[in-house]
């Protein structure tokens, strides 16, 4: 265009003849329209844009680039499926006051016409994961239990279970052998309950425990004894395994039915050895602090608590 203007203004006397009174005029609408379509292509670029907000996602271990929609549908059948429910699956267990229809869930686009508020609060409540996990706001799928200086909220907790009718399994993850003179042994928690049935599967419910409870360390470690004592009167299996994965458990960023299911081997420990007494069992373990553990327990009142605890749970029966 630069060239253009050169060239006419080295030739004003024929700009200014009668043929160049004609031409100029065309060539400067000619150049103002292309302009004018330059911007309107521009424009109309940013109208299509897709302003869907996005997040990237693992898929096969590959990073892929997703709208937080599909997330949100993706996460809601992940729940099902993460809890032995597939697919197919879901429409006969989700609540029947939904009315949900096996054409429901054949794909997402599917699932997008009947996944509202209501269904997404069903669903987190049935599991108990936390609404942020699903809406694709946080990585923690499942909801804070800390019971740390807080054995009395874990006997509430149990006590509502029971309440329900509840059979309550406990699981104690360890990593090798448990020894007090070593603060870097853990020992993570977690419950499971049977909420329902799909055919003849039992479905379950798990509540991780985020608290590390330090073996090396006193008040820890007699806290989570008298976990086990407390279970053991209320005659809660307590399943010991040794796991190195077992700190996701506790971050809740893991469900832990893949997990407990790929255990390559059966039981490893067994805690309720912790809190026998030697004319108990002879398995007993570290005997030398048992008696101070139970006058621990006692001290803290955390039987009287129990046995309060589960006297309101005859009441209401």
């Amino acid at each position: 265009m630069r060239d253009l203007f050169n060239l006419l203004f080295n030739n004003i006397d024929w700009l200014f003849s009668g043929i160049g009174l004609v031409i100029v005029p065309y060539i400067f609408s000619s150049f103002k329209l292309k302009n004018n379509n330059k911007e309107q292509t521009v424009f109309n670029i940013n109208l299509l844009k897709d302003n869907t907000e996005k997040r990237y996602v693992k898929e096969d271990g590959m990073e892929k680039e997703k709208s937080i929609v599909n997330v949100v549908v993706d996460r809601f059948v992940q729940v099902y499926e993460a809890h032995g429910i597939k697919q197919n699956q879901i429409a006969f267990f989700i609540d029947k006051e939904f009315n949900l229809q096996l054409r429901d869930f054949k794909d997402n686009a599917s699932i997008l016409q009947v996944l509202n508020d209501d269904l997404i609060k069903w669903t987190c409540e049935k599991f108990g994961i936390q609404r942020d996990w699903i809406d694709g706001t946080s990585e923690k799928i499942y909801g804070r239990k800390d019971y740390y200086k807080q054995i009395e909220r874990f006997i509430d907790d149990i006590c509502k279970i029971i309440r329900e009718g509840e059979e309550v399994e406990l699981y104690a993850f360890k990593d090798g052998e448990l020894d007090r003179a070593d603060e870097n042994h853990d020992v993570i928690l977690l419950l499971r309950y049977p909420i329902d049935k799909i055919n003849s599967r039992i479905i379950y419910k798990y509540v991780p425990i985020e608290t590390y409870w330090m073996w090396g360390y006193w008040r820890s470690r007699f806290q989570l004894k008298a976990i086990f004592f407390i279970c053991e009167r209320l005659h809660i299996f307590i399943r010991g395994y040794d796991l190195k994965e077992r700190k996701k458990i506790a971050d809740r960023v893991v469900f832990p039915e893949k997990i407990i299911n790929d255990i390559p081997i059966s039981i490893t420990w067994y805690p309720d050895d912790y809190i026998d007494l030697i004319s108990q069992s002879v398995q007993a373990k570290e005997t030398d602090e048992t008696e101070k553990v139970r006058e621990y327990i006692s001290k803290e009142k955390y039987i009287q608590y129990l046995n309060d605890c589960l006297k309101v749970n005859n009441s209401m029966n």
